[in-house]
């Protein structure tokens, strides 16, 4: 488009200005077609231009046409091959974060959670007080995602905002730091805050890895809310895949032996989408926590889930549901497993898990019908079997 190359020109201020407000008037309606060579013009002049009315203008047009405009505009202003800025970066992101123009200072928080460092942690709580919204909102993401405590304050003065999108992504910031005191801010309102951010909360909060929040999730889980309930139980299998190394089987045997005393019915078939996620760590969790709640002769539904999982192409994955399965002794197990595997090829690694299934409830099944049919007495002496039986 020619406006684009008034900008980033020697053309006066005010016909540069006058291009980039009509750019961004009509950013809509231009989305529709083929933008790569508008934006990329766009992108060096909203680098490269003096003016920073014009510039945050030209942002805002760039934001119209590219989701991912700022994480873009940063990346260039990073790059030594694109266009630079007159002042350089990081310091550039310092001058614009003093801007009146909030497009600027939204490059500015996030060039500098780019950047990072311990010097940076203060201007980006002070950012979490900005009087724009989505200036707060990108600041409340950097200091989560640096996760530094000294974020906590500032992030805990948004948990009052009255935009519940900055309420949320401060819930996020304070779950993600998950220091002690950030947690206390967080988890009372779980039950006392609007759904949106209740939600998010429920969601969130699993990936602490602790079982500090598990009781929380319990109360989820057992609300009477569908759409909280479904979202516990993904919770509930991130705080499965997020407990340290050295916790891990205690996380594991609580959450098992907790839920086992739920619901099966509440709690299994909103398991099953979680088993089908493409999250790897989530599908490995979910499988083994599927297994441990499961009753063969009543989840048809899940029971195949876990049998279709020992053909999964991830090999640990697909061992997990090997393990659950022949946990049980159940037969049913058996007329399933034909009926999922009939299609594998002969050759193939589920169907060599699938014969290994068999055999174990196979052999395990007749072992038990051959104790039931044999008595054992316990004796410490032969002449003890026979006082035993006289005195029947």
């Amino acid at each position: 488009m020619r406006l684009a190359t008034y900008l980033g020109s020697n053309e006066q201020l005010a016909v540069r200005q006058e291009a980039a407000h009509i750019l961004a008037q009509s950013a809509d309606s231009i989305r529709e077609g083929d933008t790569d060579e508008l934006t990329a013009q766009l992108y060096t002049a909203a680098i490269t231009e003096s003016d920073d009315t014009v510039r945050a203008t030209i942002i805002k047009a760039l934001r119209a046409l590219d989701a991912e405009a700022v994480e873009t505009l940063v990346t260039k202003i990073e790059s030594p091959d694109a266009a630079t800025p007159t002042t350089p970066s990081p310091l550039v992101y310092g001058e614009w974060l003093e801007s009146d123009h909030a497009e600027l200072r939204l490059v500015a928080v996030a060039g500098l959670g780019r950047v990072g460092g311990d010097q940076i942690v203060s201007k980006l709580a002070a950012a979490c007080a900005d009087h724009d919204p989505r200036v707060q909102i990108r600041a409340l993401t950097e200091c989560g995602r640096l996760g530094d405590p000294r974020c906590v304050d500032a992030a805990v003065k948004c948990l009052d905002s009255d935009e519940v999108e900055v309420r949320i992504a401060a819930v996020s910031c304070l779950i993600q730091i998950g220091t002690d005191d950030a947690l206390t801010a967080v988890m009372p309102l779980a039950k006392t805050a609007e759904p949106p951010v209740q939600h998010a909360i429920i969601e969130e909060i699993g990936t602490v890895g602790s079982l500090r929040v598990f009781g929380l999730l319990l109360w989820a889980l057992t609300s009477d809310v569908a759409e909280l309930q479904e979202t516990a139980v993904r919770s509930i299998v991130d705080l499965l895949v997020n407990a340290p190394a050295d916790d891990s089987h205690t996380v594991r045997m609580t959450v098992g032996t907790h839920l086992q005393r739920c619901s099966a019915q509440d709690v299994v078939p909103k398991l099953r989408p979680v088993v089908a996620t493409d999250s790897q760590q989530r599908r490995r969790n979910g499988i083994w926590l599927l297994g441990e709640l499961i009753e063969p002769t009543e989840h048809t539904d899940s029971l195949t889930a876990l049998i279709e999982a020992i053909g999964d192409d991830d090999t640990k994955t697909a061992n997990i549901a090997v393990s659950q399965l022949v946990s049980y002794d159940e037969p049913v197990i058996i007329d399933r497993l034909e009926a999922v595997i009939k299609t594998a090829d002969f050759d193939s690694p589920a169907l060599q898990r699938a014969d290994h299934i068999r055999e174990q409830i196979t052999h395990k099944t007749a072992t038990d019908h051959l104790e039931e049919a044999v008595e054992y007495t316990r004796v410490s002496d032969p002449a003890d079997y026979t006082r035993k039986h006289a005195e029947r």
